[in-house]
């Protein structure tokens, strides 16, 4: 069934974000009726945006499902932000706990945070009857993790907008894929969202950084505003004959 989104409850958020979170959402059956969704809530633009856009589907559209925030400590700080945040939207709020010293990992261990984190959350999650952790990966994402993966491993692919997680059972989900990180900007802005106010003491390092430069540069070389969207185009128009095969293969 479409979802539908009634005209009294700000119609310009369809034309502006909805319709592509909802396509994303339909292409890819990241969200079933009946199920329980677990935001991953860093506190960052994303995350926050992520949670209103489920929060906004929940509430206004044919979509009928549960919604709840949890957010992974890496550190000792105020999160009482997040949790107000999520108390004005009526969601359960949750938190867990990091127990890896990054400090003793190499220079900007960014994905080994991120696998931590995952694990922290399917901990957590266990026997909540919790399925499914969104996480506010945005098309910019999508097109970083491209550059990265050709750049450093040699590899033409990206992370997926639904990925079986086989510790766990968990599966994650990823409803903002067709938005770009400028839009997502923009509505966390126009929303008035919290951020949480803590900073990575790896932020700024790492090899994200760098595709994120080189994107930006690449943009401002062929004039174009909306590249990572294109990246996510091309991702779901792959023709089959214009790619390589081994011999064999």
């Amino acid at each position: 069934m479409p979802v539908y989104i009634p005209k009294a409850q700000k119609a310009s958020y369809g034309k502006w974000f909805l319709s592509d979170v909802i396509r994303a959402i339909e292409t890819y059956s990241l969200v079933d009726n009946g199920e329980e969704i677990c935001v991953a809530l860093s506190g960052g633009r994303d995350s926050t945006v992520l949670t209103y856009i489920l929060w906004y589907l929940r509430s206004y559209s044919h979509l009928d499902f549960g919604l709840r925030a949890m957010h992974v400590k890496t550190d000792e700080y105020d999160t009482s932000v997040l949790e107000r945040f999520c108390a004005e939207l009526d969601i359960e709020y949750g938190e867990a706990r990091l127990r890896v010293d990054l400090r003793s990992y190499p220079r900007s261990p960014c994905s080994l945070c991120a696998a931590f984190k995952r694990g922290a959350m399917v901990e957590s999650l266990a026997g909540t009857g919790v399925r499914k952790v969104a996480f506010g990966h945005n098309a910019d994402d999508v097109a970083e993790t491209l550059l990265m993966n050709i750049v450093h491993n040699r590899r033409l692919g990206t992370f997926t907008p639904r990925v079986e997680v086989p510790e766990g059972g968990m599966v994650i989900v990823r409803p903002m894929i067709y938005l770009d990180g400028p839009l997502v900007r923009r509505l966390h802005t126009h929303l008035g969202l919290p951020v949480l106010h803590y900073e990575c003491p790896y932020a700024g390092q790492g090899a994200r950084n760098a595709a994120r430069a080189a994107i930006a540069r690449m943009e401002e070389q062929l004039d174009m505003k909306e590249f990572s969207r294109c990246v996510v185009g091309a991702l779901e128009n792959v023709d089959p004959s214009l790619t390589w095969k081994q011999a064999g293969g």
